[in-house]
């Protein structure tokens, strides 16, 4: 494999962007928390998006693809097209879950459920009521977002995509009924930030940027992932086209990797090497 920067001190248009991005969240979570009542209002806002019985099914999917099982089995061609992402998703797994299993027990912020009685408000999936902020499904939303922007090295345009993608599972979780804004937008904060230190641990540690046991391992977890997507209960029934859509992506990964990696004149034609 070889030696790879991704030079923060030169970033591209799309990470500048990505930047500016967690800036604003961060801007949004104090304004947020320091306007009395914003919290609420905002949540209503957004809940009542929940509301709409020809749009259960798609919310609950969107929050289903949030969820880390089928957000890792989106990762598989992904994986196999660019081996680099391996470590970066090593590192960035490990700050985000620490980050975020830290914060939840130790905060222990109510959520929604815990706060309304069930009339007053909408609720799409499983019921919690605690452990409420960060919310857990939008750091996976934007720990893949980052992963694809810095490891792809995304321009603008497929900046700007990526970031509305993961919003969109963001919000979905207000719209389900089971966080606030305020979790959302620190959601935010901890994914990009935690791929924004797993791009500084890999710049700098040559060994962990030249290793080679990342790549089996996350192709192999990715797959796991991807391929048992149908069968993994993640909470929303009304969502299971988000299960099924993961495996799909997954078995186009695995046949992209077939083509790619399985040795034949015609492999060089059509799909040339760029692992580095």
């Amino acid at each position: 494999m070889s030696d790879v920067r991704y030079r923060l001190h030169d970033p591209n248009p799309g990470e500048q962007l990505t930047l500016a991005f967690a800036a604003t969240a961060a801007v949004l979570l104090v304004a947020v928390f320091a306007w009395p009542g914003a919290r609420e209002s905002l949540f209503h806002h957004f809940n009542a998006l929940g509301g709409v019985d020809a749009t259960v099914g798609f919310w609950a999917g969107i929050n289903a693809l949030a969820d880390t099982w089928l957000t890792l089995g989106l990762l598989l061609p992904f994986v196999l097209w660019r081996p680099r992402l391996a470590i970066l998703m090593l590192f960035a797994a490990i700050v985000a879950t620490l980050i975020t299993h830290s914060l939840k027990p130790l905060l222990d912020v109510a959520r929604p459920p815990g706060v309304y009685e069930p009339e007053m408000f909408n609720l799409i999936g499983h019921s919690i009521s605690s452990k409420a902020f960060p919310s857990g499904h939008t750091v996976t939303a934007f720990t893949l977002a980052g992963l694809l922007i810095f490891g792809l090295r995304l321009r603008m345009a497929g900046t700007a995509l990526m970031l509305a993608i993961a919003s969109i599972m963001g919000i979905s979780r207000m719209v389900a009924g089971v966080h606030w804004p305020t979790d959302v937008l620190a959601g935010a904060i901890v994914g990009l930030a935690s791929v924004w230190v797993a791009v500084l641990v890999t710049d700098r540690w040559a060994a962990a940027r030249n290793a080679r046991w990342p790549v089996p391992v996350a192709v192999f977890v990715t797959a796991v992932c991807a391929l048992s997507a149908p069968w993994v209960d993640v909470g929303y029934p009304e969502g299971v086209w988000a299960n099924w859509l993961v495996a799909v992506v997954g078995l186009f990964g695995l046949v992209l990797g077939t083509v790619r990696y399985w040795p034949g004149p015609w492999r060089s034609r059509l799909l040339p090497d760029r692992r580095r």
